[in-house]
């Protein structure tokens, strides 16, 4: 038995099975909430938003035509044809023509109603009890004939009786937000919420319901001239979904290309060629199905770990092919010996780094560097397994490097020293840092028709020059109502101040059983004199339309009071309008609150642009909601500054211990002082002519592009690494050096800029960013260790 496990076929089958398990739990994660960390408020807000309401999982259809009339005739049929397809739509939700509004808000206003102030109501029910009833309607007359206020005329012509007198201004304006708001003011643009009639839970069912949807608008649409755009939910899970697996083949696909190519130019070789290839993909399977035991998912900010891993490990192949061709004695035990130290340190020292990401505040970030780390880790034990196998004794000849000619000179790289540091002076005196972008446009996707359609939404149905934004108010059920009623009291005065533009709570549509038990008596005077009132109105001369408002509640309320009472929001026959903007009992807890608390949905406006509030006013909007308000802006706007606190907290935490960490590997490494402070020049002079070129080109750190520091920190110490210990071993010979360890260390740096510029097409904008940082930092890096650092090493040894 133990003669088996001395065989790497035994051990590669026992461990087999366990990373087939691996693949198979493997996943894709479209969620771009998953990849922020849970426990930010702005993130649960979020999150809250989207699972909390009815609503979260709809696909919203924006249309537009060229007139007002053309708009409400299209989206009238596209309604009617999409409810005839109830295996694939649950519900629409859209803007209405005014008689159907009647109708389908009277289950609203009943509910508003039947919760409100219980003296409201009384004082309602004195002024339409005998003549009083007369009196009312020919003030409504007076005021359809003689107001210039066209709301005024309105509210008089469906509410003659004025029954709505009861709800105060907030409350209307509430519902008339959770009516209307569908259309855009010239009425050309109008917006349809579809709800799937079964759940897409995954990318693919998203994307196969989509692509029903829209073959089924395709085929109504003909000949029509109609803009038709998508977004929501649906939307936005195809769209990533597709995203990350075309990232994940075409990043592999374009880095293994682009390696193969540059392998070929330097070393006019098919045979290693070959098995490196073979050994990479092996790495690469054994990482995935690590990484689906450890992880489980693949996640938008993550996807790239394959183009790094990539360009990190076939590194150590080269170096053990150089290794061979300058000692064709050894067998493949003595040169794995001989390129085992090295590779080791470097490749340790580089999974250290990337495992320090996942301290990371951002899930995503933390799930990229540990799947990197793992990466790093299986491609150093296959490599150090079979390339000795692969290349000991079989180099061809003639491949050992000897080096003729006069001792390297140091004049040429003693000015470029001078003027890399004083360049990087100049620059940061000038032109100062790069700065950092604390807005969340980084989490956001790099192209993105979902997003462009929502930014296009928001700009049809919002004002110019205001920008809108939710805000959710949560708290124990039953106190949801006053801490509502609070915060509309803090926020009316700051509309009187100018903070605001207009502030939208929805405090009348929060259950008051209290209320509803003391209104239950005026529902049932109404109930019973209903046939009165009608005959009222009829006799003063208004249309039937007039008594829609008075039949449309008592309708509701009929089987109502035959029921349990008082209601709750999920039994109200407004259940379905209600659940956009309450979310209490079982679907608050399925959306990660507590048991008995509730969340209402409210809405305000201050001065900006849709999408892009003005960030003053937004602070101090920010400071109004303390956390006695239970309030949260829920917005991707206020998600870039409680991000960037955390991203700069975690590095200042991080940036010690990995220095730390580093300083100790390479000083167990290579037992010199000198070596490790030449170690720490090289990495500053890298990041430092990073952060120049950063600030010349006008770019900035952002959440994930800060990333890069440690990232840049683990591969450019391994190229150190390999130097400085190739220069110890032959007494600072610097031409040597930069022919063989240095051209297997510029291959090395040059496939980790291939992998690195692979995330440049990567479907985010923080994670094409990481990229391009990396692939700057790398080339200085580059430029650092393979030109000044064997010039700095000689000199300082010859002194």
């Amino acid at each position: 038995m133990r003669a088996l496990f001395s065989k790497p076929w035994f051990i590669g089958l026992l461990i087999l099975p366990l990373f087939i398990a691996g693949m198979i739990r493997l996943k894709l994660e479209t969620d771009i909430l998953a990849t922020l960390p849970g426990e930010v408020p702005e993130v649960k807000a979020l999150k809250l938003l989207r699972d909390g309401f009815a609503g979260g999982s709809d696909l919203l259809i924006a249309l537009e035509a060229e007139d007002e009339f053309e708009s409400e005739e299209a989206m009238t049929t596209l309604v009617e044809r999409l409810q005839k397809r109830t295996d694939l739509v649950k519900e629409v939700r859209w803007a209405q023509p005014m008689e159907q509004q009647a109708q389908s808000g009277a289950a609203l206003m009943a509910w508003a109603l039947q919760n409100t102030d219980p003296a409201e109501l009384k004082v309602v029910r004195e002024r339409l009890e005998g003549e009083g009833a007369k009196v009312k309607l020919q003030q409504s007359l007076q005021a359809v004939a003689n107001s210039l206020d066209a709301e005024k005329v309105q509210r008089a012509s469906y509410d003659p009786l004025g029954l709505l007198d009861g709800l105060d201004a907030s409350a209307m304006s509430a519902l008339e937000g959770s009516m209307f708001g569908l259309v855009s003011e010239d009425g050309r643009f109008r917006l349809l919420l579809v709800t799937p009639a079964t759940g897409v839970g995954n990318y693919k069912a998203a994307e196969a319901w989509l692509k029903q949807v829209k073959a089924e608008i395709a085929e109504w649409r003909g000949e029509r001239k109609l803009t038709l755009r998508y977004t929501g939910e649906p939307a936005f899970q195809a769209e990533i979904g597709a995203g990350i697996e075309k990232d994940m083949s075409s990043t592999i696909g374009i880095t293994e290309v682009l390696i193969t190519l540059l392998f070929w130019a330097m070393f006019r070789r098919l045979k290693p060629l070959l098995w490196i290839q073979g050994l990479l993909m092996l790495s690469m399977v054994l990482t995935l199905g690590a990484g689906g035991l450890l992880v489980g998912s693949l996640s938008i900010m993550s996807l790239g770990f394959a183009a790094i891993v990539l360009g990190i490990i076939v590194d150590y192949a080269v170096l053990i092919i150089q290794e061979a061709r300058q000692h064709p004695e050894l067998d493949s035990k003595g040169l794995r010996r001989l390129a085992a130290p090295g590779i080791v340190a470097g490749a340790c020292t580089t999974a250290t780094v990337f495992l320090s990401l996942i301290f990371s505040g951002l899930p995503g970030l933390a799930e990229l560097g540990l799947l990197v780390a793992l990466g790093v880790l299986v491609g150093l034990g296959v490599m150090l397994a079979f390339a000795p196998k692969f290349t000991a004794g079989k180099q061809p000849p003639n491949t050992v490097v000897v080096t003729t000619g006069p001792p390297a000179r140091h004049g040429l790289a003693v000015v470029a020293t001078v003027l890399l540091f004083g360049g990087m002076a100049t620059v940061f005196a000038l032109v100062g840092l790069p700065k950092f972008q604390t807005s969340a446009e980084s989490l956001r996707p790099t192209n993105s028709e979902a997003m462009d359609t929502l930014q296009w939404m928001q700009d049809r149905l919002g004002q110019l020059n205001e920008a809108s934004l939710p805000i959710l108010i949560t708290g124990p059920a039953n106190q949801l109502r006053d801490r509502v009623e609070s915060l509309s009291v803090k926020l009316d005065a700051a509309v009187k101040e100018g903070l605001l533009i207009r502030q939208a709570m929805p405090t009348l549509l929060i259950g008051d059983p209290a209320a509803q038990v003391a209104n239950r008596e005026f529902i049932e005077w109404l109930l019973a004199e209903q046939p009165r009132l009608e005959k009222e109105v009829d006799a003063a001369g208004f249309a039937e339309a007039a008594v829609g408002l008075l039949r449309g509640v008592c309708g509701v309320w009929k089987p109502a009071l035959a029921g349990p009472w008082p209601q709750d929001e999920a039994n109200a026959a407004a259940a379905p309008v209600l659940g956009r903007l309450l979310a209490t009992g079982a679907r608050a807890e399925n959306a990660d609150m507590d048991k008995g608390q509730g969340v209402a949905l409210a809405s305000i406006s201050l001065a900006g642009k849709p999408g892009l509030p003005d960030r003053a006013k937004l602070a101090e909007v920010q400071r109004l909601l303390t956390p006695e308000t239970g309030a949260w802006v829920a917005g991707w706007e206020t998600l870039g500054g409680a991000l960037s606190t955390l991203v700069q907290h975690d590095l200042n935490q991080q940036l010690l211990p990995i220095l730390g960490l580093i300083s100790l590997t390479l000083l167990i490494t290579f037992r010199s002082v000198k070596d490790l402070l030449l170690s720490v020049l090289l990495l500053g002079g890298g990041l430092g002519a990073l952060a120049a070129t950063m600030s010349l080109l006008n770019l900035g750190w952002n959440l994930a592009s800060l990333a890069a520091i440690p990232l840049l920190l683990g591969t450019g110490i391994d190229y150190g690494i390999h130097i400085l210990l190739s220069l110890k071993r032959t007494g600072n010979d610097i031409r040597h050096v930069q022919a063989t360890t240095g051209k297997a260390v510029f291959f090395s740096g040059m496939t980790t800029v291939i992998g690195f510029s692979s995330l440049f097409f990567a479907g985010n904008r923080g994670i094409s960013s990481l990229g391009l940082a990396c692939c700057v930092g790398t080339l200085w890096i580059l430029l650092i260790v393979l030109w000044l650092l064997p010039h700095w090493r000689s000199w300082l040894r010859a002194k």
